[in-house]
């Protein structure tokens, strides 16, 4: 959910609110030292560079649309939200949540606070738009089906209605550093858009619109927990075609008196909320532990010493492998090495994911596992077993993809070893399954594969 600069002009601005968080961090989460703090009813400003009378009108902001939400919505937001403004000469022009309770913006000079006309930001309309992310992700943590566009467009959608209501509550005066008439930058403004040339972003918060219309605007949290529960994102390697299946269902059980309408929503709906991930064609096979020869092999190319750290949202880390010789091997555990930032006891309910991917990164089956396996602190060696699984044959190996989805405030460092890095043998990226991405070059992921071989069958008939 990052603002660039660039695209901050009045058609792109929702683009540029919009797209996705994929912010890389080297060492410990940056985090300005700001002079100045406010606080208004559940919400803590700190601020940087800007008068005090801006830090107010985002605090303002925030703490009215967090109401908002709860009236309007029937959505929970955390207690507090804290948000911090860091401004000055060559700060790129940004705003993005954690997904959690923090909002973060940066600015390169305070009159990025203007009004739109002025400015050429958003930023009231951002920050409604932000809070939507914040009030999904509390209920619905399982969406790795969801499409970029649905995710965005639910923002859209929500933040833009939330303008309106705040417009009608409070008038220009909200804005005090530069009072106007915000009311364009809801659900008129979302009207245009809609009647002009709509892009998946519009016309997924269209389809949300429609889907509050039917099952009543107080609905949401229900209908995410619903889709929650089904966790159909479980598996990359999951078609969307039993994807939707499965969302469309869980939607229309506990509303069987409008399944007719919901239906013909999702008709719509489906084809631009689900996102099509191909699974690989190499299918997955497991074999019993008890039929491998209990001789695993560790695949590894690092020296065993961390040359520095990656922590990636949006983003993952991907090692390349490649069995020896012929016959079948079997992944049956991955070792990080890693560890744990935020809180001394991972959240609850913080996961990660470790894909198996085929050549061309097409997951072949995706697990989960618990953050809380890292230590928090010092790194160390973290050894993950898998089922047995089988792994595609051949010089181009398979991958071994890692996912921890972190905030700027918890989440899991990746190292790396750089002693042995060689360009043309180089076989760690930044990926995650279904995703080519992107070569990394300062290094290779400290990740480790162990495969085994299954018993051979005994001459004599035994096993």
């Amino acid at each position: 959910m990052c603002i660039s600069t660039e695209l901050l002009t009045h058609r792109s601005l929702l683009l540029a609110i919009a797209g996705l968080w994929a912010m890389t961090y080297a060492g410990e989460p940056a985090q300005a030292a700001p002079a100045e703090s406010i606080t208004v009813p559940h919400v803590t400003v700190t601020y940087k560079g800007v008068p005090k009378s801006h830090a107010e009108a985002v605090g303002r902001t925030l703490s009215a649309a967090r109401e908002a939400y709860a009236n309007e919505f029937a959505l929970a937001l955390p207690e507090t939200i804290r948000c911090s403004i860091e401004c000055g000469e060559g700060i790129p022009t940004r705003l993005y949540t954690d997904g959690n309770d923090r909002v973060f913006l940066s600015i390169p000079s305070p009159d990025k606070l203007l009004r739109p006309t002025r400015s050429g930001t958003f930023v009231l309309y951002g920050m409604c738009h932000e809070l939507g992310h914040v009030a999904m992700y509390r209920v619905l943590q399982e969406r790795d089906w969801m499409s970029g566009a649905a995710a965005e467009g639910w923002a859209h959608y929500a933040g833009s209605v939330v303008v309106d209501r705040l417009f009608a509550q409070q008038g220009k005066g909200l804005w005090a550093i530069d009072p106007y008439d915000f009311n364009a930058d809801g659900t008129a403004r979302l009207d245009r858009q809609l009647a002009g040339k709509p892009s998946d972003i519009d016309r997924a918060a269209g389809l949300w619109r429609e889907l509050g219309a039917i099952v009543g605007s107080k609905e949401w949290t229900n209908v995410f927990k619903d889709w929650q529960l089904v966790k159909a994102g479980d598996s990359r390697a999951a078609s969307p075609a039993d994807a939707s299946k499965a969302l469309l269902e869980a939607l229309t059980k506990s509303r069987p008196d409008k399944q007719d309408k919901l239906k013909q929503w999702w008709a719509k709906a489906g084809p631009l909320f689900v996102e099509a991930r191909p699974a690989s064609a190499f299918a997955s096979q497991t074999i019993d532990r008890k039929r491998l020869e209990g001789r695993p092999m560790v695949l590894s190319d690092d020296d065993g010493t961390s040359d520095g750290k990656r922590s990636i949202a949006g983003g993952g880390h991907a090692k390349r492998f490649a069995a020896p010789g012929g016959g079948e091997w079997y992944l049956t555990a991955v070792s990080v090495f890693g560890s744990r930032y935020g809180p001394p006891q991972a959240p609850a309910g913080a996961t990660f994911e470790i894909g198996l991917c085929d050549a061309e990164m097409k997951p072949i089956v995706v697990w989960k596992q618990p953050q809380a396996l890292f230590p928090r602190g010092e790194a160390k060696w973290v050894r993950v077993a898998v089922p047995p699984t089988r792994v595609p044959p051949g010089e181009k190996g398979f991958h071994v993809c890692l996912q921890f989805r972190p905030t700027a405030t918890q989440g899991v460092f990746m190292h790396f070893d750089s002693s042995n890095a060689k360009q043309d043998e180089h076989a760690s990226f930044t990926a995650i399954p279904g995703q080519a991405g992107e070569l990394f070059a300062a290094g290779e992921w400290m990740i480790r594969a162990e495969i085994e071989r299954p018993k051979s069958a005994d001459a004599l008939g035994g096993k």
